[in-house]
């Protein structure tokens, strides 16, 4: 549990540069920058993630098990989807400045920009978040364990699937995903994981 803070300190710091903590960049148009207790202490129950994102992007599907998130449109326009947890049913908003969509703590859901220069402010009850990415739930399961829950091939998931290498977050990755790049092309991963806070690639 996070020690209150001293309001009283006389090195109170209330201030601090999102762009001083990318959460993950795929590239200039589709980023997160972060804001959580770890880069200012003095939070209490609260963070936040500015998203920006450009038209067919999407954050992927995923899920927040200690926090429950607002999500409030700056600019631009986008499909926020959420899977009640009671009704089993998707509940689908498309919501512009100045809309906003509650997701409660632990639902699956995920954003999709409707046009260039979304921008979607994601603030959360919790100063710590986690977040479990559905990319990870789906190159972590083994296809076996798939095909014995759901009677699927699990032979043909496992070569659906196995372009998905790491953690997506923003979505389409690149242009060729699924596809082999040629021989000397740069691949999507060298130019874009910058990953801090709450966000741990040494757990995958």
């Amino acid at each position: 549990m996070q020690s209150p803070a001293n309001l009283q300190s006389p090195s109170l710091n209330l201030a601090y540069d999102l762009s001083n903590a990318p959460f993950f960049i795929r590239n200039n148009n589709n980023f997160i920058l972060q804001l959580t207790g770890s880069q200012l202490p003095v939070m209490q129950n609260l963070s936040m993630f500015d998203i920006r994102l450009s038209q067919s992007h999407t954050i992927e599907p995923h899920w927040h098990p200690n926090a429950a998130e607002l999500v409030y449109v700056i600019s631009g326009e986008a499909i926020v989807t959420v899977l009640d947890t009671f009704t089993r049913q998707l509940l689908t908003y498309r919501v512009k400045p100045p809309q906003a969509v509650y997701i409660p703590m632990a639902w699956w859901h995920w954003e999709i920009a409707l046009t260039d220069n979304t921008q979607l402010l994601a603030i959360f009850d919790n100063a710590a978040p986690q977040t479990v990415f559905g990319s990870d739930v789906l190159r972590k399961t083994p296809p076996e364990v798939l095909q014995l829950s759901y009677g699927i091939n699990g032979a043909q998931l496992a070569q659906v699937l196995q372009p998905i290498t790491q953690t997506v977050v923003i979505g389409p990755p690149n242009p060729s995903f699924g596809q082999t790049p040629p021989a000397g092309a740069p691949r999507d991963t060298e130019s874009i994981p910058l990953r801090t806070g709450t966000y741990h690639p040494s757990t995958q």
